[in-house]
């Protein structure tokens, strides 16, 4: 009986060093494997982006998670991007950006409104992370009036 309770006992120490790394595993999130779109011509920048976003505001404090948000880019020359970001029943601002170079960012600084933005490469798909802040300064402080950070995905139909 001391013998098969010795064995039993190992038998249970090995199934659970074999079956607690594989529940761990289980409970990793999948690494998405996005990389940035290092080198991506202005084109592969513009269509239209949907996901949803953290809103911020400054005026109320009021912060609300799962703001859906949606990121149009048009481009109206070869190095002129115009977007447009809505953060739903919230806010909608427009930026003209002047995209010179391949880089996979964009951050246009503002007095009044600011947006930066990055984009990330799956196969085929494109995400669109960023951030766009409408702000103004009081005094020798800046207020943030607004604000949104998102990661939206490129619709299939652009």
């Amino acid at each position: 009986l001391h013998l098969s309770a010795n064995v039993l006992l190992l038998a249970i120490l090995i199934l659970l060093f074999l079956f607690i790394p594989i529940l761990f595993t289980q409970c990793k999130k999948d690494d998405e494997n996005w990389t940035y779109c290092v080198d991506c011509e202005i084109s592969a920048w513009v269509g239209t982006y949907e996901g949803a976003g953290v809103y911020f505001s400054d005026t109320d404090g009021k912060t609300i998670i799962d703001v859906p948000t949606t990121v149009t880019i048009d481009s109206s020359s070869a190095t002129e991007l115009k977007s447009t970001v809505t953060a739903e029943n919230y806010f909608t601002t427009s930026f003209t950006i002047d995209k010179t170079n391949n880089d996979y960012y964009i951050n246009q600084p503002g007095s009044s409104k600011s947006l930066t933005l990055t984009l990330s490469k799956k196969g085929i798909e494109y995400k669109l992370s960023g951030t766009v802040k409408v702000h103004h300064n009081q005094g020798d402080s800046l207020f943030t009036d607004h604000s949104i950070s998102f990661d939206t995905f490129k619709n299939s139909e652009n």
